[in-house]
């Protein structure tokens, strides 16, 4: 999404290079893919010629990059947008894409989480990565966490369900467990409750707990 929301003349150009990166994203043969980035990189550069302080050409020529893997470029462009206003969640959340791109997985978590109790505590994108951070981590316990916020932000995300029950059936001591008397396991306690029930209630519980321990 567009950091700026305006009828500017670079507006046009923006959202066109947006859309042929989500192309590049994609696209099954490489030729074409690299083929969608470098339109997006000549619509960005032409932009950036113009206001080189614009965020969302400074962020869209870093996904040029990481989508390159020229890690060097990709961070300065998300650099100078960061630098601009650090405070800003949905820039911390970009260098934690950033991080990610280049499978610095730890380094990633800092800014989601940062992004995280900045205001995006319920924001379905940043939870979601965090959880695949974690993941790629081996940590599965916080990444499970994650996954059941996400999926309390989201509760249509088939992938959320798809890993929840991965999760959930490595919690089962053996396979012949009867399934209509699954037994949730909570974080912060042990109850009989049904899936749907004990979903939504873990999760607000869980976005309790975040938010207390994230307060100053």
């Amino acid at each position: 999404m567009a950091f700026y929301m305006c009828n500017c003349a670079y507006a046009d150009n923006i959202y066109e290079a947006e859309a042929l990166l989500r192309k590049a994203k994609t696209a099954s043969i490489q030729d074409e893919a690299y083929e969608y980035i470098n339109k997006a990189r000549d619509l960005y550069l032409k932009e950036y010629d113009n206001n080189p302080l614009n965020i969302d050409v400074l962020l869209g020529l870093s996904k040029v990059n990481q989508l390159t893997g020229d890690r060097a470029e990709a961070k300065l462009y998300v650099l100078k947008a960061y630098n601009m206003n650090p405070a800003n969640p949905l820039l911390q959340r970009e260098m934690g894409d950033f991080f990610y791109s280049f499978q610095e997985y730890s380094t990633a978590i800092e800014y989601y989480k940062l992004a995280l109790a900045s205001g995006l505590l319920e924001d379905y994108e940043t939870n979601l990565k965090t959880a695949k951070c974690f993941e790629k981590l081996g940590d599965l316990e916080n990444a499970e966490l994650y996954y059941k916020i996400s999926g309390h932000v989201n509760s249509s995300s088939k992938e959320v369900k798809i890993k929840l029950n991965e999760y959930e059936s490595s919690h089962r001591p053996d396979d012949t467990q009867e399934l209509d008397s699954l037994k949730y396991k909570y974080l912060f306690k042990n109850r009989m409750l049904s899936e749907e029930e004990a979903t939504e209630q873990e999760a607000r519980d869980i976005i309790q707990k975040l938010s207390e321990d994230m307060m100053p």
